[in-house]
């Protein structure tokens, strides 16, 4: 097994998977800009033929967005952050082997918007699903919505965003939000390792299907919609709130 780590993001590959880990456990993994940085560079420079294990570091995968960077955001630096989302999302559905998320704990925001990037998303015991960010003008930025509303119907991808909720792993996987039911690290190896020597191109093309659902995710349209909450400064506004109360 080798390993590399930096400090945001850990890797480790084995003979039958490489996986990647969030490694902000004081920041619940927050996906900061610095983290889609290392995310981005590592899926686009380090691809092998084997299966992606994606998880977070300290039972939780990711709490969403970094609230305290984005609070001192403008408009500008807003549609950037968007923009290299799109890019992190966009590496991931090219990885040549099947991908994971192993949803260890919390998936916020766009911690669930990264989840949805990957072929295969599994949940277990502590498993909570969301979209909360509507409370503080917040709106998806990584064409979450569209990823959604392919695995669980337009109608329920609206309410989730609409209302808040959190799903637990058991309501997930009823909805189809999640595709399988893990109780210990060793289901995900297991699983990995049956997957370990599926051909790239069959993988390839049994994710264009899925990729065919949602069509082709404009990143201009995207970051121009998060960016918009930022230009009169209400978003910031409430996250300031927020990180005061």
């Amino acid at each position: 097994m080798s390993t590399v780590s930096t400090r945001l993001i850990q890797v480790e590959k084995t003979r039958t998977a490489v996986r990647l880990r969030l490694c902000r456990p004081d920041h619940y993994n927050a996906l900061d800009g610095a983290t889609l940085h290392s995310l981005h560079a590592f899926l686009t420079h380090r691809q092998e033929n084997l299966p992606l294990i994606l998880e977070g570091d300290a039972d939780f995968f990711s709490v969403g967005a970094d609230i305290a960077e984005l609070a001192r955001f403008d408009a500008r630096q807003a549609a950037a952050y968007s923009r290299q989302g799109h890019l992190v999302l966009q590496a991931l559905e090219s990885w040549p082997g099947v991908t994971i998320a192993f949803v260890n704990g919390y998936a916020l925001g766009v911690g669930l918007e990264l989840m949805l990037g990957c072929d295969v998303i599994a949940g277990g015991h502590g498993t909570r699903i969301g979209m909360p960010g509507l409370a503080w003008a917040l709106v998806p930025c990584m064409g979450g919505l569209r990823r959604l509303a392919c695995r669980v119907s337009e109608a329920f991808s609206a309410d989730l965003f609409l209302s808040g909720d959190m799903l637990d792993a058991e309501r997930s996987w009823e909805v189809g939000l999640i595709d399988k039911l893990v109780h210990h690290d060793l289901e995900i190896t297991a699983l990995a390792a049956e997957m370990a020597d599926f051909s790239p191109q069959a993988v390839s093309a049994i994710r264009d299907l899925r990729l065919e659902r949602h069509g082709i995710i404009d990143a201009r349209v995207g970051s121009s919609m998060f960016a918009r909450p930022f230009v009169n400064g209400e978003c910031q506004r409430r996250l300031r709130q927020l990180l005061t109360s």
